[in-house]
């Protein structure tokens, strides 16, 4: 649209210009233009992290790995079921959907179906429900679907904001996410209705419930860098702690609460020892599990811990694979005088 510099004003109703931009999941465009007047920008369809086939795979505590019979698909995000029985995945392709791989069926299926980006799955603590962001009405906001696929798909919260949930209370009635770079509370709201309001509890991300529900893991980038911290769930200025050492990111708890896991500045998952007595928390010195790093192309969490806290469900990229590759870009150039032919300036 025309504008002008000096009174600040629109001066034209908005002309598409290009058609088929990529949009991600928190609503940005993949696009550039230069001084020069050059355009670049990858075309939709195209996955904002990459289209490249992975695989799901078992690593035990000693580096051995074990193959999941699902087949190599371009695997985002993935989390284990609490009853242990199957897998929520994001698939990175033109669909951007949830699917759900079954251990005991050896089966993939395809959970969520609208044509937005269905991000960041999320299961209910009694393994029925699962619960994502999607893109499907506007800024990514969060809606929940039976893990069977049947009923209706409820939306949970209505924002204009970017909302992810990462974690619930034990008990299920309340959310744990971010929205904005803050972390967030957000009652889980039954029978559909969307009525529910997040509240801000402070700066971080990627907040992780310990399972006991006495306390919550995040990171922050307050030091200058990247580090875990701890704090108490429900009076969360009572105490803050800081877990990891020279950097570390997307924190999750071992079952056990007893032992909390990050990624370290070099991506290799850490372990940190933990004890909580009274209103005092613990945590011992960080002890590299993995040596090898794992495929991570995106800044949440990859990767998800075993019930019995003894192996780590991976993703991992093929030998052929390119992370943070697109498979296109399409350059204009000269596009500032095409873009003047169909936008006059006067």
């Amino acid at each position: 649209m025309r504008f002008d510099l000096a009174t600040l004003a629109v001066l034209s109703d908005p002309v598409s210009v290009v058609e088929g931009v990529m949009m991600t999941a928190n609503g940005a465009a993949n696009y550039a233009i230069s001084q020069t007047g050059t355009l670049v920008y990858v075309p939709a369809g195209a996955s904002a992290v990459t289209t490249s086939p992975r695989s799901l795979v078992w690593v035990d505590r000693n580096g051995r790995e074990e193959p999941i019979k699902a087949p190599p698909r371009p695997y985002g995000v993935p989390r284990l079921s609490p009853d242990g029985a199957r897998v929520a995945v994001e698939l990175l392709d033109q669909e951007n959907d949830i699917w759900i791989w079954d251990f005991d069926r050896e089966a993939l299926t395809r959970l969520t179906f609208d044509a937005g980006f269905d991000v960041m799955p999320l299961w209910t603590p009694d393994s029925r429900r699962v619960i994502f962001a999607s893109t499907r009405a506007g800024a990514p906001n969060l809606y929940a679907q039976a893990a069977d696929g049947a009923g209706p798909v409820d939306r949970l919260a209505t924002s204009e904001r970017s909302q992810m949930a990462t974690s619930s209370t034990p008990d299920g009635t309340n959310l744990i996410g971010t929205e904005d770079g803050r972390v967030i509370v957000l009652p889980l709201a039954t029978g559909g209705s969307p009525g529910a309001v997040a509240r801000p509890l402070f700066n971080g991300g990627f907040p992780e419930v310990s399972p006991n529900g006495r306390y919550v893991a995040y990171q922050s980038a307050e030091s200058g860098q990247n580090e875990v911290y701890v704090r108490p769930l429900v009076e969360v200025d009572a105490g803050r702690w800081q877990v990891s050492s020279g950097g570390g990111t997307r924190p999750v708890w071992a079952n056990s609460s007893r032992e909390l896991f990050y990624l370290d500045e070099s991506q290799r998952l850490t372990a940190v020892p933990v004890e909580m007595s009274g209103s005092t928390f613990t945590a011992g010195k960080p002890v590299r599990v993995l040596d090898t790093s794992f495929a991570n192309p995106f800044p949440a969490r990859w990767y998800d811990v075993s019930q019995d806290g003894q192996r780590f469900l991976m993703v991992k990229d093929n030998a052929a694979g390119t992370p943070n590759a697109p498979p296109s870009m399409v350059v204009v150039e000269h596009w500032l005088g095409e873009l003047k032919a169909r936008v006059p300036t006067n």
